[in-house]
Parts: C-alpha cells; structure tokens; sequence
C-alpha cells in the first residue's frame, strides 16, 4: 500500500512538472510571488526527500552553515528547481554517501545549493542542460535543463554547477530577493 501510494504521488508530481514546463516554454505560465524563507524551504524539501523513493540507503541534510534567507519569489517554481537539485544528487550518490544542502545569502541574492561527493564525467558535463538529455534512460532529461530554463527565463536567477573529483558535485541556483516589479501579478 505504501508502494503503491509513493509511485502515484512521484507519478503525479511528474505530471505537474510537464504542465509547469510546458506552460513556461509556450510563454503561459504565470508567476505567483510570495514571501519565501530559504530555510524553511529546505526543511519542507528535506522533510519530503527523507521518506522519497529515492533516498534509499544515502543520507539526505542540511549544512551547517546555512541560513535563512527572506526573499520574494513564486515559491511553486523555486521548490521544482531545488526539487531537482536534491533528486539529481541523491540519485547520483552511491548508497551510504551524504547529500547536503544548503542555502546562504550572496550580496543581494539567495543562494541554494546541492552537493554529492561523485564527480560527474566531463562528456556528462557538457551535455547536462541540454533539454531531453540523460544517462538515466528513456524519458528522462528534463530536470536539469527546466532547472535552468525557469530559474533563467521566470525567477530572474542563475544556475550552475562545480564537479570535480576532489570535491564532488555542487549545484547552485541563485535568485534575486525581490522579483523585478514585471515579474508582480
């Protein structure tokens, strides 16, 4: 019953990220600002992730250093992105490794950011936000590439990332605090 109950919300939440995505590349998608905390943010993240699918036998927390952050945004469209983050550096990780996540201020942004300890391969690297591309098989491939598609596009922000074999993976997104007045219904 609980399988069943996981696989039709993962289902569902796939769903409403094809409407998010489709929505946002043919223009029609609507931005809903609100006031956000950063750090509540990740533990709602942190909280949906500790009993996902996905988390079997690694570790999921949040750094140390992290802090809060208040900022404007449309938090449906800034969860999907962290969302992605986190989804993307759990199923990189090898069973009993550590996720971090982490989110700080950076002059007048805020930053989140995701790291594993796995480097990613460099043909990987160069391919990693093109839209459809994917070394987890078929029907893959949207994640990184909607990452950078809204974040850049809608949220008025940037993403990036550092893989190397010392240090792992780290993926970052940072947004403005405040969404440019444009951007407000």
């Amino acid at each position: 019953k609980d399988t069943i109950y996981m696989l039709s919300n993962s289902l569902v939440d796939e769903i409403k990220a094809q409407q998010v995505l489709a929505a946002a590349e043919a223009g029609e998608l609507t931005l809903e600002p609100v006031r956000l905390n950063s750090l509540h943010l990740l533990y709602e993240l942190l909280g949906i992730y500790r009993s996902h699918e996905v988390i079997q036998q690694r570790k999921l927390e949040i750094g140390r250093d992290a802090e809060p952050v208040i900022f404007v945004s449309d938090k449906t469209l800034v969860r999907r992105v962290v969302s992605n983050m986190i989804k993307n550096a759990l199923e990189a990780a090898r069973p009993g490794q550590m996720v971090t996540i982490c989110c700080r201020p950076v002059e007048t942004d805020v930053e989140f950011s995701v790291h594993n300890p796995n480097e990613i391969p460099r043909k990987v690297q160069l391919q990693i936000f093109q839209r459809s591309f994917s070394t987890k098989g078929a029907g893959r491939g949207l994640g990184t590439y909607s990452m950078k598609f809204l974040s850049e596009r809608y949220l008025h922000g940037n993403v990036a990332f550092a893989s190397t074999a010392e240090d792992g993976t780290t993926f970052y997104v940072r947004y403005p605090r405040e969404l440019p007045p444009a951007n407000r219904p």
